[in-house]
C-alpha cells in the first residue's frame, strides 16, 4: 500500500486538504522526505500546459498522482442531479473535459464527490440518483475509453443528502452497472454512515480505487480512537494494495504527516504487513 496525502495547487480554505497554501513545489519535497508516494491533487481551473507542469513537480519528487479534484466546478454550480436536461448534458461534458484534464495529469481518475449533486426538496433521493446514475454511465464510459475512471466518493449526511453510505454506494454502483466508476471511501465518512469499519472494508474492497484516511477526528493518524492495526489487517486479508491517502486537517502539515507515517508503519507491522 502507498502513502498519499491530499494537496491543493492553489490558496484555499476549503476543508480536508493537508497542504492548503498552493505551494506544490515545497509541498512536493516535505511530502518526499516524509515517504509518501502519491497525493490527490486539487486544481482550478487550468490549461494542459499547467497540469503538465504540476504531473513533472510531483515526478521529481517521487510523486504520482491518484485522483483529480477539480472542486470549483460545483463551486460554480455544476451537478450531474440537474433536472434540466440541457443544463445536464452541459455539466457532463464539463466532467469529460476533467477527465481529459486528469489524463493529462497522470492521475489514476477524476474524484466525484459534491458535483454529483443533492436531492430537492420535493423529491426523494432515488429521482436524483436515477439521474447520477444516467450522468455517471456516460462519464464513466467516457473514462474508461480513455484510460481513467471516476472515483465516487460517499460522504455523510450532513455534508449532502446523496450516497452517503459507502456500503450504498457500493450497492448503487453494481445495481445500475456503472462502467469505469470506483469507489473512494473515506473512514471518517464511513464512521459516521456505516457499521464496523472492518465489515464495510471488506463489503465495498472489489472496488476501492483509493482510500482516505485519518483518525477519527480528521486529524493523524494516531490522534483519534481508530484501530489502525485491524484497519490494516482487513485490507491485507480483502489483497487492497492501493494509496492510503491522508486527508484531513492539520496545524501544522509537516508534522501531521510524519506522525500519521510513523503510526502506520508500526501498525503495519503489528498487522502482519
Amino acid at each position: 500500500m502507498k502513502l498519499g496525502c491530499a494537496v491543493s495547487t492553489y490558496p484555499t480554505r476549503f476543508g480536508p486538504i493537508i497542504f492548503k497554501d498552493g505551494d506544490l513545489p515545497q509541498n512536493a519535497a516535505v511530502l518526499q522526505r516524509n515517504g509518501y508516494e502519491c497525493v490527490d491533487l486539487f486544481v482550478k481551473e487550468t490549461t494542459r500546459a499547467q497540469l503538465r507542469e504540476y504531473r513533472d513537480v510531483l515526478a521529481a519528487h517521487g510523486l504520482g498522482v491518484t485522483t483529480m479534484f477539480a472542486i470549483y466546478l460545483g463551486e460554480n454550480g455544476v451537478t450531474l442531479a440537474e433536472r434540466d436536461k440541457a443544463r445536464q448534458a452541459r455539466n457532463l461534458d464539463l466532467v469529460k473535459q476533467q477527465i481529459d484534464n486528469a489524463v493529462e495529469l497522470g492521475a489514476k481518475g477524476l474524484g466525484m464527490g459534491f458535483v454529483r449533486g443533492m436531492h430537492g426538496e420535493d423529491e426523494s433521493e432515488q429521482d436524483a440518483l436515477a439521474r447520477i446514475a444516467w450522468a455517471l454511465a456516460q462519464a464513466g464510459e467516457y473514462a474508461q475509453s480513455v484510460g481513467s475512471c471516476i472515483l465516487l466518493e460517499p460522504i455523510n449526511r450532513y455534508e449532502i443528502n446523496t450516497l452517503n453510505s459507502a456500503v450504498k454506494t457500493m450497492d448503487f454502483v453494481r445495481d445500475n452497472q456503472l462502467p469505469g466508476v470506483l469507489l473512494q471511501p473515506d473512514l471518517f465518512h464511513m464512521n459516521i454512515e456505516d457499521g464496523p469499519l472492518d465489515q464495510t472494508l471488506r463489503y465495498v474492497a472489489p472496488l476501492i480505487g483509493n482510500l482516505h484516511i485519518s483518525s477519527s477526528n480528521r486529524r493523524a493518524v494516531g490522534e483519534g480512537h481508530f484501530d489502525f492495526v485491524a484497519i490494516l489487517q482487513t485490507l491485507l486479508a480483502v489483497g487492497y494494495n492501493g494509496p492510503l491517502t491522508f486527508e484531513g486537517f492539520a496545524d501544522q502539515p509537516e508534522a501531521a504527516l510524519r506522525k500519521t507515517a510513523e503510526n502506520l508503519r508500526r501498525c503495519m507491522k503489528e498487522a502482519g504487513g
